[in-house]
This record gives C-alpha cells, structure tokens and sequence, in this order.
C-alpha cells in the first residue's frame, strides 16, 4: 500500500429550471426557496406572477480525497473540494471552497478540522431530490470551519461533539449576513449529538447552541455607547432513516432558533425604547421533512414533503432582522410547505433527473412578535431536468 494516495472526485451537472412565478432565491435561481409575495400595480396585477426559465452549468463540482501515512497512531485521510456556485450572487460562477477536511481515525475516536457539513446537516440523513436546493429551507444547510470529536462508544453508538464558526453561511443581523456577529462574542458555535447505526437502520438526536453579538454599539458622537447585549440560541433535531429491500425512507424534525445560517426561516427580534435597541431575542421555528425513494439501480423514483412554522418570540419588537420576518405591514411568512416529486433515469455514471416542486408559502401580516395574521399562501411550482456525468 503507497504511503500517499490521492483520488479526484466530482461530477458535471446541468441544470434547466422553469418556475411559475418570481421566487426568493440563490445564485440565479439555482437555488429556490420559496415564491415572492405579490406585489400588485396601478391596475391590480401581480408583478411577480411572472414564469423565470433558466439554464445553468455552475453547480458542477471537483474534488480530490487523499490518505497520508500514520500520525500519532492514527490513520489520516483529507478532502478539498471546490464548485463553480460562487462565494456570493455578485460572482456566480466563480469558484467557491466547499470542503477542506482534515480527519485522524484511532480504533473508537475520530479528530477531524477544517471545513465541511455542519453536524446539523447529517451525511448519511438528507434529502435526495434532484433540486440542488438539498431541501433547504426545511432541512438544515450549512458548511462551516469546525473542530470534531467522534466517539466510537461500541459498533452502533456514536457520540459527536464539535465547536464550530461561521464562513459562507452566516446569521442576518444589522449589516447584512455575517460572521462577525458569532466572531465579536468569542464563543463558538456548540454541538452534541448521539447517533446509532447500523446496517439498515439510522437514527440520532442532536442539541446545538450559538450566541452572537449584533452590535458593538449604539447611537453616535456624544451619544455613542458600548453595546454588550447577545443573542443565545438552540436547536433540537431528530432523525431517522430505515432501508428496506426496495425502498429507503427518511425523516427529520428541528425546532430552534436563529437559524439564518443553515438558510432557514427566522431569526431575531430587537427590543428597546426610542428606536435605541437593549436586548434582543430569537424567533422560533419548527421545521420537518420527510422522504420516500427507491432503491434501484436504473429507474428510482422518490418523494419529499417539508414543512416549516414560524412560532415568533415576545411582542413589541422594534426591528426584526432574519429571513421571511417582520415585525409591521406585509411581507412576514406563517409557515412554508412543499412537496416534491421525481424520477431519476441512470445509466453507469450518468444520471438524468425530473422532478415538480411545489412550494407554498403563507404570507401576511406581521405583529411586533414576528407572528403573522391573515395568512394568504403564495405558491410557486418548479419543474426541473437534470443531467449528471460524475466521475
């Protein structure tokens, strides 16, 4: 066995998307999130009930595993990989780092650094569909530099713990989605999950806590003041897969907080008296998903439903900063579903992939709790075909 062995990895994927209205979205509607409120004119039509058609090549991706020799008793192994989705929708196409993971594996403990999947986003637990949007809002999304610790506590248990920042997914906040807010409190972000597997059987449950820090100050000249006030939040999630001869099935449930960074609904509240803000707090969501597919080897067909609630925080907020959120007027979402169906056709490393999105979002009114009234659902339905030659 050589000391060193390397392997590249990736696949050329293309996309071609139709959506029957305008959208919140990423990178040119590569990723969709869910239909635009509408947004009528002088003579009552809807602005945004305009169809999109789009083609896109970015979401192709190369990467390269590799092993080393032995450190310290433990075996290495690391993974680089980058995509062409770019590290903004200001430089779509430019090349993004995705994974820069580092691992050293003892016979029960696995250390691992870099960058790579938040353990939120569970590997062998995530939605399949063919939409590169990987369930998003419903399943949690995120990449992010961390520190892992696996405990192999017997062949089936597993225990994980990892503290973690933020680099391409980062909370809203005051000026705009950043790390700083985590950087400025000098606390990672906290995780713990236990995990059994086995063959033909996943299941785990996690409890993840962050803190961050809006702002440094408020006010300005003679008024400016230090401003020390954070925002603390947990996640519980569940999940479980079970494999069967012909069919897999998965499904996920999380309820949190503050959840900007893994692109979900949310996030927080600011409080105060005179438009000067004191504290802040929260918003609330449960979300849930749940898929069916096929384990087939050349036609395997699969179905995703997701559902997501915005449960809100105290009342009279005086700003709210986050996604789908408000605390006044229209604009502020209740709750997001979507069902999806598809089939995907494969031939040795190509892959040919249709599915129907259909998401529905209820708009309305948003109270100073970020809840919402007189809920309207604005829906959109996306119908995709993709083609993958992986290599």
């Amino acid at each position: 066995t050589p000391v060193f062995s390397v392997k590249f990895t990736g696949f050329v994927r293309n996309d071609v998307s139709w959506d029957s209205r305008q959208t919140i979205n990423l990178r040119e509607a590569s990723v969709d999130l869910w239909a635009k409120d509408k947004q009528l004119d002088m003579n009552g039509n809807d602005i945004n009930a305009v169809p999109n058609l789009n083609m896109l090549g970015i979401n192709s991706r190369l990467g390269v595993t590799f092993n080393g020799p032995d450190a310290w008793g433990a075996k290495t192994s690391g993974l680089l990989e980058m995509e062409w989705f770019g590290p903004s929708d200001a430089a779509v196409g430019g090349v993004r780092l995705r994974h820069a993971w580092a691992k050293l594996d003892w016979a029960k403990t696995q250390l691992a650094f870099g960058q790579f999947w938040h353990p939120l986003f569970v590997t062998d637990c995530f939605p399949g569909v063919v939409n590169f949007n990987t369930g998003i809002p419903f399943q949690p999304f995120n990449r992010s530099p961390q520190v892992r610790l696996t405990k192999h506590l017997n062949a089936d248990w597993h225990l994980i713990v990892a503290a973690i920042a933020q680099r391409d997914f980062t909370n809203s906040g005051i000026n705009g989605s950043s790390s700083e807010y985590l950087r400025n409190t000098s606390v990672p972000n906290l995780h713990a999950q236990l995990q059994l597997k086995r063959e033909k059987v996943l299941a785990g449950i996690a409890f993840d806590y962050k803190v961050i820090r809006p702002r440094l100050s408020v006010g300005s000249g003679t008024t400016l003041q230090e401003m020390n006030a954070t925002v603390g939040s947990t996640a519980i999630m569940g999940y479980l897969k079970v494999i069967s001869s012909r069919t897999t099935f998965k499904t996920e449930i999380v309820s949190g907080s503050n959840l900007t960074d893994h692109v979900m609904l949310g996030g927080f509240l600011a409080y105060g008296t005179n438009g000067i803000e004191s504290s802040y707090k929260p918003v609330k969501i449960t979300s849930m998903w749940a898929e069916i597919h096929g384990n087939g080897k050349k036609v395997v067909p699969g179905l995703f439903v997701g559902y997501c609630k915005n449960a809100g925080n105290d009342p009279n907020a005086i700003a709210a900063y986050g996604r789908g959120i408000g605390i006044t007027g229209r604009g502020g979402i209740d709750n997001l579903m979507r069902i999806a169906p598809r089939v995907e056709f494969i031939a040795g490393k190509f892959k040919l992939g249709t599915e129907y999105e259909y998401t529905a979002a209820g708009y309305g009114t948003s109270t100073s709790d970020a809840r919402v009234t007189s809920v309207e659902t604005i829906s959109n339905s996306r119908l995709l075909l993709t083609t993958t030659f992986a290599f």
